[in-house]
């Protein structure tokens, strides 16, 4: 049987063992993290020597396979490092635990009952008790002597007690200096004191503005009249043109938007969102320029320099084209002139203490303005990295802001809006699954205030949900790890879900003819049924492939074609009706983080350099129509109008194809 001492001696070194282990797993995790981080796996050595390789030989199959390997190596070792990490957490967790109970354990072993101690008590109390009793005594006859006193005073001087004399020489609104403060407040009332000196004739007001204080009451002052029912509400000096309006920081509140959404034909005919208005980067519009020059200016509209960075695609409704910007202190939403370029507006979003008080750690390949606004043609709608989100009417002026809190996601915030009627949809996934962060928003369009939230079972991702309608179902379309799930627009319900994705998703959804797409580096694509209930992983996937499965760059589905577009610049083309078989690769001569885009039978693919690949696809081949460069890098996708392009390059704006008429 162990003794006290031995016992607190055992207990003891373990919890010291347990807290020595704690803080070196603790630095090691931490070291750890701090490199992953860090580092892009993407960014390795080696992986860059096989790419310019590859760029040099671009036909060579031998390093097209090397770097095939060599990308799924160096992505496995970097989620291997995260499951490390994931895992380490837990087990310091647990080591700290130990350490706290053995520390907990040893303090009770080690301690002592209480021993009695002398307490110090007062040489002489009884002679001091003896003395208060004395004085207290005295203190007491005092009182008696002069309360008896008064009584007689007055006594002899014949008037009732209590009954005030008043001096009748003395104006009758000054009571008599003997009266006491009651009396005196009962028999003559006074004026309330005023709060300060009262106005001079200088400064009484002389028009029907509100005094410059407030705060001091001014009972005298005929309150301002009322305006017309005609006048406008009272707004803050602008410029003639109200596409003009000054620039404000804070929230302010626009002029009544009509109540009624945007009809679908405007919709249709604009580019309001995130690879325009169905989300799948498809535009009716066939007259598009497949060739110009920026140096010559050969076909270029205009091109408008952005002051604040981002990695948001343009979007466009008539004539304003809409991008935003943020750099670690300020967010802000730009309005360009569709046939100028110049910058009508910029708006600030105004941010919290919360949100403002550190900026987000983000990649630079992601920024501070990743996610691509939308606008409903009555207000832009814009959210950041840091939590942000704004929403701005046609006047430059703030409608409502509001703050998430600063996403937890390990390469910065980059879904982009969508919206549905009257409703913006914000898709907030972040953390990991055990975290229970992420979730689905819905938001008023005209207060911002929550319609539903709806939590997702899901880690951070970095894709945009899509809103479709098939068999008269609208649904709202997600994709995360590992779920693929669809949602009523209107409540926010579940409607189906299906298991095919893992890892970090980047790529959106795509639809096409009943079928949702989604694709990511693992485990590949997914084309699935979007008539399903429930969990249809066995009952509505179609099929599955993995050649050339993207990691960033959303999938392309046009006609019975399914494109997908690597990062490493290899675009592979599958038969969407044939089971999804591979018909072809096409290897181009860059890196690629743009989103491939259909305008009649030609897409367009926009490398990071600023390159512009036109090609057609066919059964056989990827016919290459023409390239062009924009003259600076470029990570964003395109918005396409009537003749048009907008592109949002490193540091412009571009309008590419013909005038205005």
């Amino acid at each position: 049987m162990l003794t006290t001492a031995e016992k607190y001696t055992l207990i003891f070194r373990c919890a010291l063992v347990a807290g020595v282990f704690s803080f070196l797993f603790g630095t090691l995790l931490l070291v750890d993290y701090t490199a992953r981080i860090d580092q892009d796996p993407l960014n390795a050595p080696e992986y860059l020597a096989l790419k310019a390789r590859l760029k040099a030989n671009p036909r060579d199959d031998t390093v097209k396979q090397e770097l095939r390997l060599l990308d799924l190596e160096l992505r496995n070792e970097y989620f291997q490092r995260r499951r490390f990490n994931t895992w380490g957490t837990w087990l310091l967790v647990l080591s700290v635990a130990v350490t706290l109970a053995c520390a907990k354990g040893a303090a009770v072993l080690r301690r002592q009952p209480p021993q009695p101690q002398p307490r110090d008590v007062p040489q002489d109390l009884e002679g001091h008790l003896q003395g208060l009793s004395r004085w207290t005594v005295a203190g007491m006859g005092g009182l008696l002597v002069l309360g008896a006193l008064g009584l007689w005073a007055g006594g002899r001087s014949g008037d009732p007690v209590g009954i005030v004399v008043v001096d009748t020489s003395r104006d009758a609104e000054t009571p008599a200096p003997s009266a006491s403060v009651e009396s005196s407040a009962a028999a003559v009332p006074r004026l309330p004191k005023p709060a300060g000196p009262p106005p001079s004739p200088k400064d009484a007001p002389v028009s029907p503005s509100p005094p410059a204080a407030p705060e001091v009451p001014q009972p005298d002052v005929e309150p301002p009249a009322a305006p017309e029912p005609s006048q406008p509400p009272a707004m803050a000096p602008q410029a003639a043109d109200p596409t003009l309006a000054a620039k404000d920081a804070g929230p302010k509140t626009s002029p009544p938007s009509p109540a009624v959404p945007a009809a679908d034909d405007s919709w249709r005919r604009n580019w309001p969102r995130f690879r325009g208005p169905s989300g799948t980067g498809v535009t009716a519009y066939a007259d598009l320029p497949t060739q110009w020059d920026v140096a010559s200016g050969e076909r270029i509209v205009w091109k408008t320099a952005i002051p604040l960075p981002g990695n948001s695609s343009p979007i466009v409704w008539d004539k304003r084209v809409f991008v935003t910007g943020a750099d670690e202190e300020r967010r802000v939403v730009y309005c360009c002139d569709a046939d100028t370029g110049s910058v009508l507006w910029e708006a600030e979003a105004p941010g919290t203490p919360d949100s403002t008080a550190a900026p987000p750690k983000v990649m630079e390949a992601t920024g501070y303005a990743a996610p691509t606004p939308v606008t409903d043609g009555r207000r832009v709608y814009a959210i950041f990295a840091n939590g942000d989100m704004v929403a701005v009417d046609f006047a430059g002026q703030v409608s409502w802001s509001r703050s998430f809190g600063l996403p937890k996601n390990a390469y910065g915030h980059a879904a982009s809006l969508a919206i549905y009627g009257e409703l913006v949809l914000v898709q907030l996934d972040q953390g990991t699954r055990q975290d229970k962060l992420s979730k689905l928003l819905a938001l008023k369009a005209d207060s911002g205030e929550a319609a539903w939230s709806t939590p997702r079972e899901v880690p951070n991702s970095w894709t945009t949900p899509i809103v479709i309608e098939h068999e008269g179902r609208v649904q709202i379309i997600t994709a995360a790890d590992p779920w693929v799930i669809a949602y009523a627009p209107a409540d926010g319900r579940e409607l189906w879900r299906a298991k095919c994705l893992q890892a970090d998703v980047g790529p959106s959804a795509t639809f096409a003819d009943g079928i949702v797409y989604v694709a990511n580096e693992f485990p590949g694509m997914t084309a699935i049924r979007a008539d399903g209930t429930g969990d249809v992983t066995d009952s509505h996937v179609l099929w599955e492939a993995d050649v050339g499965a993207p990691d960033t760059c959303s999938p392309l589905a046009v006609d019975r074609f399914l494109l997908v577009l690597a990062s490493f610049g290899t675009l592979t083309c599958y038969d969407a009706n044939a089971g999804g078989e591979p018909l072809w690769e096409e290897d181009f001569d860059g890196n690629f983080s743009s989103s491939p885009a259909s305008a009649g039978k030609f897409v367009y693919l926009f490398d990071e350099e600023g390159k512009v690949y036109v090609v057609e696809p066919a059964e056989e081949e990827c016919k290459r129509i023409s390239e062009a460069e924009l003259g600076e890098a470029c990570v964003t996708s395109p918005a396409f109008q009537a003749g048009r392009i907008y592109i949002r390059g490193h540091e412009h704006l571009f309008c590419i194809g013909s005038p205005a008429p």
